[in-house]
């Protein structure tokens, strides 16, 4: 039995990407969320043949929702679902592990070949969105953000937030001296030097 997750909080395509699923492989069950929360927890309590994930869920934007899911389930098969059909934009989903990247202009049969194409264990990516410039900085930070672990990755949302050392320790129930090494970590593998320079990259990377 295939098992797939598809967490999108817009119904029309959700029940499309559900179509096409069930059209590939009759029998798959779908689990379907609409947060990140949602999809974070049940990825953490099974592991599914494909997740499909939305860009823009109501409780993030941009790339940290793929990053935060392939550092709880590195094995998994993840494709983005997105409005955002640019090249820059495939390929930054690419360097953080998607394995696929279907644009939701995309017809059922175009979903269904996605589909079909991610649980056989290929990629997939629509044609003309194949080829980002080398030197892209936006795919380079893709990389390094997908270099932090999950405890990073949250001390990182924390601070963007404006929380001190002490808050993010009781917050997170970490020793504070822990949440300073977190930092010390993300620093180097962002090729930042201070708490402002990764807001700022964060920022750009979650636009």
């Amino acid at each position: 039995m295939t098992h797939i997750l598809v967490a999108d909080d817009h119904p029309m395509c959700a029940t499309a990407l559900g179509m096409a699923a069930r059209a590939v492989d009759p029998s798959v069950t779908k689990d379907c969320v609409t947060t990140l929360a949602e999809a974070e927890s049940l990825v953490r309590q099974q592991a599914y043949d494909l997740v499909l994930l939305d860009l823009m869920l109501p409780d993030v934007q941009g790339f940290a929702g793929l990053a935060l899911l392939r550092a709880v389930r590195p094995s998994a098969t993840i494709a983005i679902v997105s409005g955002r059909e640019e090249p820059a934009v495939v390929a930054q989903a690419r360097a953080l592990g998607a394995q696929g990247f279907i644009p939701k202009s995309s017809s059922i049969d175009e979903m269904m070949e996605a589909i079909r194409n991610l649980l056989a264990g290929n990629s997939w990516v629509p044609a003309g969105l194949e080829d980002v410039p080398q030197a892209d900085p936006r795919v380079d930070l893709a990389e390094r953000m997908g270099t932090l672990s999950i405890a990073q990755l949250r001390v990182l949302r924390a601070i963007a937030n404006g929380h001190q050392n002490k808050q993010i320790a009781y917050d997170l129930q970490l020793a504070e001296p822990t949440v300073k090494s977190h930092l010390s970590a993300i620093f180097r593998k962002l090729g930042v030097n201070n708490r402002t320079q990764a807001v700022l990259a964060l920022q750009a990377f979650d636009a």
